[in-house]
């Protein structure tokens, strides 16, 4: 008894063989398409397989090549059924590696020609049934090819040909996640064949990291009906071996079939262009910083040498008994320690300002306050003729008033210096930005500000040296016990920056020079709301989506010192997933998302939408280490409303989110 397995789309025919055979004392199998006849052909070895030529998924041209390529399938007698091969191409036929061509006709013609197939099949091991190279064919007389067929098949091949002349890896999958179709590219990324991949479960691929997502992709949004794309970006993308790829998965659904298009691009090139970059990026900066450690080592050694100097000089005196000798006043002597010492102590003080934990006590304060306090004792103290205009001084702002004084006296003395017996202007101010700022090559985020302007009417700085300035140690004053310490306008910035503020250099050579103090505002001193637990009090959910894991780590510490609900994400697929969840909260609703946003613009964008997709009302903070991404430069244009540039303190963070919530 033969075993013969019958494959055809159309049920009617697909009954109607499988009587004939059956009469003919087959033992028949039967499948609908390409795709069922492999799952078939696992447990079955047919004798004779007869194939459509056109079906879904899976053709009868690829089942052709699939079976002659399975050794245990080999020696199978291949029948090639349509109602197209008079119109199909002669190369196209010569393609497929069967052994008889049946054209479809009339019921009678059919069984005709089923008999005779029956008859080859026996005859194989004999006579080849194939005659210059193509397999016989029994067409049924008077049948000639049609013009809109063959039409429609020149179509047909030529996107095919475009298709598998793409520079990206395509795959079709079936609706519930097996390959039916693949192009060269493909291929080729993949390192296979097409015959070992039709057919074969598309989680099977080697997805390493990614597997937990492409499992849950396909079992939601294809097998699920879902309908979400997902996509493996430049961020986490998928390696293969040599290869680096980037992976976007397409669910498509049509009036009576889903399927989905997973497309590969190889961005090997690309990316380890950008991570060579990137790691020569980062040694250009440990050079620099360990460059500006090592000027503000050796200066702070240098002025801390000439203190310890007049100190142990003074000691020295002391212990050699040169007061008994009536040589030097012992109430010299110990002042003169005394103030080595004390200036010493500011000294170290100072270096603390570097340091986030600088800020020893705060308070809500008017700035007007803190800023004409400043500016009189200064002028008291040391003379000259100013001009200080407090146009905003009711604002509040949360800082250390002793610290913002010295940064105060800090620019005073630096201007002063510059414009020798002429006036210096002190201005306050409010201003906002409703977009991230650059003013004279200098960032400021989004927000409500009080800005001091110390303008003086001295020589100017060049361009180059603006941002110089804030360099440790970067003086070209002679270095002393008491003057020329070279930390005036480094540790301006510090200060400001651990206060969540900004400080911005404005000059040109000739035109003197401003300096420009920017300090978070706050509209009242309000009451810090505290849990009986001592927490304070949470007000709305905030996911930081984050790659790196330290900054992740001390992000969520922050947010949750401040009041907020806090929810972390590594990368673009977590935060999608964290959302999804967050949208079920009741008052720690995820309402404001922190996004560390990568250089390309186009996943950017990407990432964005994506949280956009799943809540619309979402409000996206872009933070970034560099400025000169896209996302920092145009944060509107990628659906943000705000930026948080790195490094951000607990004062700058507040101050971002705050404003999101006035």
């Amino acid at each position: 008894m033969k075993k013969v397995l019958v494959v055809d789309n159309n049920p009617v025919l697909l009954k109607a063989m499988s009587a004939i055979l059956a009469r003919e004392g087959c033992e028949v199998e039967t499948a609908n398409n390409g795709l069922n006849a492999l799952e078939v052909l696992e447990s079955f070895t047919p004798d004779i397989v007869f194939t459509d030529l056109v079906m879904p998924l899976i053709g009868g041209d690829q089942l052709c090549r699939i079976i002659r390529s399975n050794p245990k399938l080999a020696e199978v007698f291949l029948v090639l059924i349509s109602a197209i091969i008079l119109e199909e191409k002669e190369q196209t036929l010569q393609s497929i590696d069967c052994d008889l061509c049946i054209v479809k006709g009339s019921l009678a013609e059919m069984r005709q020609h089923i008999c005779q197939a029956l008859r080859a099949s026996d005859d194989r091991s004999r006579i080849s049934a194939r005659k210059n190279g193509q397999p016989a064919r029994h067409i049924p007389a008077g049948l000639s090819p049609s013009m809109v067929t063959s039409e429609l098949l020149s179509e047909k091949r030529h996107i095919r040909e475009v298709i598998d002349n793409l520079s990206e890896g395509v795959l079709e999958l079936s609706w519930h996640g097996k390959i039916v179709s693949i192009n060269k590219a493909a291929m080729a990324i993949l390192d296979c064949r097409k015959e070992e991949m039709i057919g074969r479960p598309f989680a099977e691929l080697p997805w390493e990291e990614h597997r937990p997502d492409i499992l849950a992709w396909v079992r939601d949004q294809l097998v699920g009906g879902g309908m979400g794309r997902l996509e493996v970006g430049e961020a986490q993308p998928l390696r293969v071996r040599d290869k680096i790829l980037t992976v976007s998965l397409i669910p498509i659904r049509e009036e009576t079939s889903t399927f989905a298009v997973c497309i590969f691009r190889d961005i090997t090139r690309q990316f380890l262009a950008e991570e060579q970059k990137r790691e020569l990026d980062e040694a250009v900066r440990l050079i620099k910083q360990m460059d500006a450690m090592s000027c503000m080592a050796g200066g702070f050694a240098h002025d801390f040498n000439n203190l310890l100097t007049v100190i142990c000089g003074n000691l020295d005196i002391l212990v050699h008994g040169q007061i008994e000798a009536g040589r030097v006043d012992s109430g010299t002597i110990l002042d003169n320690a005394q103030r080595a010492a004390a200036v010493a102590v500011e000294l170290v003080k100072k270096i603390s300002c570097f340091s986030n934990f600088g800020i020893i006590s705060r308070e809500n304060i008017r700035i007007g306050v803190v800023v004409k306090n400043a500016v009189v004792g200064y002028f008291r103290s040391h003379g000259g003729d100013y001009d200080l205009v407090l146009d905003g001084g009711e604002s509040f702002v949360h800082i250390d008033p002793s610290q913002i004084e010295a940064v105060l006296h800090n620019v005073l003395e630096n201007a002063v210096e510059a414009a020798g017996d002429r006036e210096i202007g002190i201005r306050v101010q409010d201003e906002e930005f409703a977009v991230p700022t650059i003013i004279s090559g200098q960032y400021v985020p989004a927000g409500r500000y009080s800005r001091v302007d110390i303008r003086d009417q001295g020589p100017g700085i060049a361009r180059d040296d603006t941002l110089k300035i804030f360099d440790p140690y970067y003086s070209t004053k002679q270095r002393c016990s008491t003057k020329g310490m070279g930390l005036g306008l480094t540790i301006v910035y510090a200060t400001m920056r651990n206060h969540g503020g900004n400080v911005v250099v404005s000059s040109e050579p000739g035109r003197g020079t401003t300096v420009s103090l920017f300090l978070p505002v706050f509209k009242q001193a309000l009451p810090v709301v505290r849990n009986r637990d001592g927490s304070r009090a949470r007000t709305c959910g905030v996911l930081l989506v984050e790659g790196d894991k330290q900054l992740r780590e001390i992000g969520r510490i922050m947010l949750e010192y401040l009041g907020y609900a806090a929810t972390v994400a590594a990368d673009g697929g977590a935060a999608v997933q964290a959302l999804r969840e967050g949208l079920e909260r009741g008052a720690a609703r995820i309402t404001i998302a922190i996004v560390d946003l990568p250089g390309d613009g186009a996943e950017a964008l990407g990432i964005c939408r994506l949280l956009h997709g799943l809540d619309p009302d979402l409000k996206i903070i872009a933070s970034s280490a560099s400025i000169l991404d896209p996302a920092m430069e145009d944060c509107r244009k990628y659906g943000c409303v705000n930026t948080l540039p790195k490094p951000y303190s607990m004062d700058s963070l507040n101050h971002v989110l705050a404003a999101l919530q006035s």
